[in-house]
């Protein structure tokens, strides 16, 4: 059995989905560092900046990331 903080943090990571909030953490940090360019480089950092598994992307969630960048930049 897990322990609750386990559940918590596996659930922060995005281990049972990736939410608006994740995605929110992952633009915050890309537009701080000036990154407003989507790549594969850049969104890995910044998922592992923000504790966010970059596994756990469905092509649904890169499409709202990407959007959601574009509307900050």
């Amino acid at each position: 059995m897990f322990e609750p903080w386990q559940l918590a943090a596996m659930d922060d990571a995005g281990y049972n989905g990736i939410s608006d909030e994740h995605i929110e953490r992952i633009v915050e940090s890309m537009i701080e560092a000036g990154d407003t360019k989507f790549d594969r480089d850049a969104f890995e950092y910044h998922c592992s900046k923000c504790g966010i598994d970059p596994g756990n992307f469905t092509k649904e969630d890169f499409r709202r990331l990407k959007e959601k960048l574009d509307e900050e930049s």
